[in-house]
């Protein structure tokens, strides 16, 4: 009963979400694209926050009660910019935040006001101090699940709250440190001016909103969030999902520990009752709020958290009633914040890719093998997956790899790219050992892969998948151009104008699985990898997207690219591949030419179930 109650509010609100998602949709699309452009530039949107913060700072005056609010609305904002990246962009749920402040404040407080230090000295130290407390905590955090990660940084803030009482010959204990004045160098006096400390802040906070967007569209931003949305995915394209965790821990703390330093300097006095675990949760309720994962989210969720419970104190018996109201019902129309948008913009990739020229297509003519399986073996417990594998794949080749169910087609596609590592026998990619390495490692050396359910990155657009996936390092001319257009041919397979920019800047998570499934292929073949494994590339698709398909996967081939196709699909074998390798019950039944498939009575017997 209470379950179907609770579903009739939940129902009312979904045709009001929706409609303020449309509204949020045409209003865009109704902006001019230069002045869009102009509204999405990180660097403007930084330039404008600090400038009405300065303006509204000369009007109210830097000491008075609501330029103190503004002030702290800018470091309360650092601090969740940094969570974001640690919670929004990693994944990583983390209720340690508020330590990072804690530890940013007392080293910049300890050193101003116990050492005579100048700030401008001591917030870098505190920020280095959050940064390396953040990699500590990241290292063992980035081997734990979600509720593990809660539970360790939340046990962190804990023990960090605790130190500060302890150690009350360094940190006052309960008393606190006073005296945090600013000083432009050791030992001198105060400065005297009121504008240096808000002046700072202001500058800071715009710079590091400029930073956390610059750090959403580098390298590393992007691996972090495709391992976020897709971890399997992340590592099938060369992604380290263990390092982007740790760096995004470490970066967002080192914020964090930013924003603490600045509250020091902005308060004077600081004591342990400032930073209990109810900081922490605050933080992740702005970032939550705002919208985990966008650019702008964090810094609404900052300034919302604080306003409104002090327009509230004016009704203090419907306080917290009203407080949690608001929250309710704007979580009830936006479950994922005010901003849910989190794609970034990588026009570069898809330049690259939409203006390559067409190229004459070579005749397929496969060379010397690239790679090699020597007597693969793997077992799951008493299972026999796998029972002694071998053949060779040349260069520009197209193996179709077919069996019954559970005859260890997919198995042995794992075991190459080293999701399972092999139990016995060798793997050889260019006359290299690769078996038992992470697929991220094997996957740098030129392995690339589809999978049966496409492993993109729902919060990711089109041109993002291709940005993370472009290929890196030296490749021949002819070969890179080969794959661009490959990936072009599938992206236009899949429906999509690589001019039109409201459909390349689409998040992955509203497209179709028919959708997913090119622009999977798409980015695998964009890596320009030596190998490419398909496994059940056509499954859903029509006869014409069959037929596409096969004139890109054959032109990729005719470029030097071995392809291993795993597919039921027997006509799309038989006119698409080299050579046949058939496994039945983890052994290799039999090899050879695509015509001579239906005459083998062993394979009409396994395969399709006849005598």
């Amino acid at each position: 009963m209470v379950h179907k109650l609770l579903e009739k509010p939940a129902r009312a609100m979904a045709p009001v979400s929706r409609a303020l998602r449309g509204g949020l949709e045409r209003t865009r699309e109704a902006v001019p694209p230069p002045v869009r452009s102009v509204l999405a530039a990180p660097g403007l949107h930084s330039l404008l926050m600090a400038a009405v913060a300065l303006v509204l700072l000369v009007a109210w005056g830097p000491q008075s009660y609501n330029g103190y609010v503004l002030q702290l609305i800018c470091l309360y904002a650092v601090a969740t910019l940094g969570l974001n990246i640690t919670t929004g962009y990693a994944g990583a749920l983390s209720l340690g935040q508020g330590a990072s402040f804690a530890i940013g404040a007392y080293i910049t407080a300890i050193l101003v006001a116990s050492h005579g230090w100048p700030f401008w000295i001591a917030i870098p130290l505190a920020v280095l101090g959050g940064l390396v407390a953040g990699a500590a905590i990241g290292f063992p955090a980035g081997r734990f699940g979600a509720i593990g990660l809660a539970m360790l940084s939340l046990g962190l803030m804990l023990v960090v709250n605790d130190m500060l009482i302890q150690f009350q010959n360094v940190t006052g204990g309960n008393s606190g440190l006073s005296g945090i004045d600013p000083r432009l160098w050791f030992d001198h006096d105060p400065v005297e001016t009121p504008w240096v400390v808000p002046t700072v802040i202001v500058v800071v906070a715009a710079l590091c909103y400029w930073l956390h967007a610059r750090y959403r569209v580098s390298r590393l931003g992007r691996s972090t969030v495709a391992v976020r949305d897709e971890p399997i995915g992340a590592s099938a394209l060369g992604i380290s999902g263990y390092i982007t965790k740790v760096a995004g821990f470490a970066v967002g703390s080192a914020l964090g520990a930013l924003s603490g330093g600045l509250f020091a300097i902005l308060s004077a006095y600081i004591s342990p009752d400032a930073f209990s675990p109810n900081l922490s949760i605050l933080f992740l309720v702005m970032v939550v709020l705002g919208g985990s994962g966008s650019r702008l989210g964090p810094v609404v969720g900052a300034a919302l958290l604080i306003l409104i419970p002090l327009r509230l104190d004016a009704y203090p018996h419907l306080n917290n009633l009203l407080y949690g109201l608001l929250l309710i019902v704007l979580m009830r129309l936006r479950p994922r914040g005010l901003f849910s948008r989190t794609a970034a913009p990588a026009k570069q990739a898809l330049r690259e890719i939409a203006g390559t020229p067409p190229i004459e297509v070579p005749e397929r003519a496969p060379g010397a093998p690239i790679l090699r399986l020597t007597d693969l073996r793997r077992t799951f417990g008493g299972v026999n997956a796998l029972r002694g594998v071998s053949f060779d794949l040349a260069r520009g080749e197209i193996v179709g790899l077919i069996g019954p169910n559970g005859s260890g087609k997919t198995t042995l596609l794992n075991v190459v790219c080293g999701h399972y590592p092999p139990t016995a026998g060798q793997i050889e990619l260019d006359g290299a050992e690769i078996g038992g390495q992470s697929p991220a490692a094997i996957a740098r050396r030129g392995v690339a892969r589809t999978f049966q359910t496409p492993k993109t990155f729902p919060g990711m657009s089109i041109e993002e998948h291709l940005a993370l996936a472009a290929a890196r390092g030296d490749r021949e001319p002819e070969l890179l151009q080969a794959c661009r257009r490959g990936a072009l041919a599938l992206l236009e397979l899949g429906g999509f104008d690589p001019h039109d920019a409201a459909a390349i800047t689409r998040e992955s998570r509203v497209m179709s699985h028919g959708q997913l499934r090119f622009l999977e292929a798409a980015t695998a073949i964009s890596a320009c990898p030596q190998v490419l494994l398909l496994d059940e590339p056509a499954a859903g698709l029509s006869a014409s997207e069959i037929e596409g398909f096969e004139r890109v996967v054959s032109d990729v081939a005719a470029a030097g690219i071995a392809v291993i196709i795993v597919e039921h699909h027997l006509e799309m074998i038989s006119r698409l591949v080299d050579r046949v390798v058939v496994l039945d019950l983890g052994t290799l039944l039999w090899e050879g030419r695509p015509e001579d498939l239906h005459t083998v009575d062993a394979v009409r017997a396994a395969y399709m179930g006849v005598a």
